[in-house]
């Protein structure tokens, strides 16, 4: 029985979701900002960027105020193959999660591959679909010595020299994984594009079991993304975004918005200030904002919480920070015919 609480302990140390009850389980690891994380996201969107190669950061705190916060970092790449394959072109990315949680310090460890067959729709190149596969591994560890047990109560406070009386046989679980996703793109320029994808995750059912041969398998996670960008006036932008997300019998809801304001480019290359908010249903209001600078667009966000979990955490969620940056190669102009010097 206590093995089986420990289970269930280290479960209820991972990120948590809330089902339409507004119950608390544990699911996948999530950002805030789910677009600045786009593989997360969604397969298809490996490759689907206006650039060479992009280079992707994240990192999520959660719940400071509780004795042991909750700490999440991903770093991923990705670029697009210079030769088409039927009449498309192929994509390949790769990314890493950890996360860190709990007492036990319940550690988790994503690597996926990903790769995607991207195809433009029409001849001016402004509608493209995006077709994306995710294999990876996982790896989940566990340190038992943090944790407490009854038998290391003497009847008035507790003994770290009495035994536990367990007898941990498994610390580490490691299991094959993978996933899938399309994705649409409409980009008629820089400031007029809309971005719809579907994912399905886990989609081989993975068993997570530390103890015996009997454990629970991750169901199938099944996310439904989508921003759009508009200009409404000569320097203004607004920036609707959404996402729902199903897995098991739990639900994930974030909807919200940014208004970017363009500055006056730097070095003839976009810069901008975008600042918005988001509503994650039953959970928390998010604080948003991003700059553009150059190649990088930077964005904090922090969930101010507004569930159950307020008596624990005063309200307090997570802060988040993304770092993207695209690296475009220079193409140097070559002449296809003579040019004639301008001073004949």
């Amino acid at each position: 029985m206590k093995k089986v609480l420990l289970l269930l302990f280290a479960c209820f140390s991972s990120l948590f979701w809330r089902d339409a009850g507004g119950n608390i389980s544990a699911q996948d690891i999530h950002f805030s900002q789910f677009n600045a994380s786009p593989q997360n996201l969604n397969p298809a969107q490996t490759g689907l960027f206006d650039g060479d190669w992009r280079f992707v950061g994240n990192q999520r705190s959660q719940w400071a105020s509780v004795p042991v916060p909750y700490r999440t970092y991903s770093l991923s790449t990705d670029t697009r193959l210079k030769k088409s394959f039927l009449g498309g072109t192929i994509a390949l990315g790769l990314i890493a999660n950890t996360d860190k949680s709990g007492d036990s310090k319940l550690s988790t460890t994503n690597v996926y591959a990903s790769a995607s067959f991207i195809r433009k729709l029409n001849r001016d190149s402004t509608h493209f679909i995006s077709v994306g596969v995710q294999p990876g591994v996982t790896t989940k560890v566990f340190n038992p010595s943090a944790l407490t047990f009854d038998s290391q109560y003497d009847g008035d406070s507790y003994n770290p020299a009495l035994p536990s009386g367990e007898n941990f046989t498994n610390y580490r679980i490691t299991y094959f994984d993978a996933g899938a996703g399309i994705a649409y793109l409409y980009r008629k320029n820089k400031r007029l594009f809309a971005n719809i994808g579907v994912s399905a995750l886990h989609l081989t059912r993975p068993k997570e079991l530390f103890f015996g041969n009997s454990g629970s398998r991750l169901d199938i996670k099944t996310t439904v993304s989508g921003i759009v960008e508009f200009p409404v006036s000569e320097k203004l932008d607004i920036v609707p975004t959404c996402l729902y997300s199903h897995q098991g019998k739990y639900d994930e809801t974030v909807a919200g918005g940014f208004a970017k304001y363009f500055l006056t480019p730097v070095d003839g290359m976009t810069t901008a200030v975008s600042l918005g908010g988001l509503y994650r249903f039953k959970d928390a209001f998010i604080i948003a904002g991003n700059v553009d600078y150059r190649n990088f667009n930077v964005g904090v966000s922090y969930d101010v919480n507004t569930s159950k979990l307020i008596a624990a955490t005063n309200y307090r969620g997570g802060f988040e920070i993304s770092v993207i940056y695209i690296f475009r190669k220079i193409v140097p102009f070559v002449a296809k015919k003579r040019v004639c010097p301008v001073y004949m």
